[in-house]
Parts: C-alpha cells; structure tokens; sequence
C-alpha cells in the first residue's frame, strides 16, 4: 500500500512539473539586426500602341443600284434577243453582262475620286515584367545570450523590442 502511494505521489509531483512549465510571458530583447526580404513578383502592364493607318477608299455612291437597274435593262435586251429554249438563258446572260457593264462605268467614273484616308488607331498590349517587392523584414534579437530569428511584416522602431516567450514541457 506504501509502494502505491508513493508511485501516485511521485507521478503527480512529475505531472505537476510538466505542467508548470506550461505557459507564457512577454519579456524584452535586444534587436541586433533588421533585414529586408524581398520576393520576386511577375506583374501584367498594360500599355497602349498606336500607329497610323491608311485606307483607300472609293467615292461611289456605295449602293448596287447602278448594277441591278443594268442587270434589268440586260434582261430585257437577252430576253428580246433570246428565241425558243435559248430564251432563258439569254435572258439571264444579258442580266448578268448588264450588271457587270454597271460596275465596271461605276468604277471608272470614280478611278480618279479614291481617298486615301489616315487614322491613329490604338491597340492596348500587356507586357509582363518581374518587379521586386518587401515581402517582410527577417528580425534577429539577442534573448538572453541566444540569436534568435524571426519573420515580421513590421519593421521594429526600437533598439529593445517586447517578445512572447512560450514555454513547453518536453513531455514523453
């Protein structure tokens, strides 16, 4: 019964000390240096390019008004020309030589009215670059006699910082 209660009581002593090193407190160390991190970062740029370009463009009426009245006054022309089954395709040929004479009195009369137009025209582009950017700051303090290393996103304004110290028992 003694061998019981003493192998109870040293466990709970041996618990107990574990868990009184549980814990954790804010002391202060001694910043000994700051660095700056940087990170490498592929960034899109959009940019704009732009040129001037010519067209040429007629000065016609820009209907088909002139070729179908042609291709009309052909068909009638083919039609009246045209005997028996070649009738038909008389008729259709003198619409289609109508038209086609239409066109080519179109483009005749305006061979000397063609404008050459120049506009700027834009065109937005994206370029890629790489752009080096602070990603955090590495901060090493001097915790009682020990370098000790850690990421921070905000630079430390003094020489002697406030730190969290968090204390662990080793366990099994």
């Amino acid at each position: 019964m003694r061998a019981i209660l003493k192998n109870s009581l040293i466990s709970l002593l041996l618990l107990s000390s574990q868990l009184s090193f549980a814990g954790s407190f804010v002391d202060s160390a001694t910043v000994i240096s700051v660095e700056k991190v940087y990170m490498q970062y592929r960034v899109e740029k959009p940019y704009q390019e732009c040129y001037i370009q010519e067209t040429v463009q007629n000065n016609g009426d820009g209907s088909a008004t002139n070729e179908l009245f042609g291709a009309v006054l052909g068909g009638a022309i083919g039609n009246k020309l045209g005997k028996g089954d070649g009738n038909d395709a008389m008729t259709l040929f003198g619409a289609l030589m109508g038209a086609s004479i239409a066109n080519d009195a179109e483009k005749k009369a305006n061979q000397n009215g063609k404008i050459i137009i120049s506009q700027e025209v834009c065109e937005t582009k994206v370029s890629q670059v790489i752009e080096k950017r602070l990603s955090h700051y590495l901060v090493t303090v001097d915790y009682e006699g020990r370098d000790i290393s850690f990421k921070s996103k905000r630079r430390p304004s003094k020489d002697v910082i406030k730190v969290e110290v968090i204390i662990e028992g080793l366990g099994d």
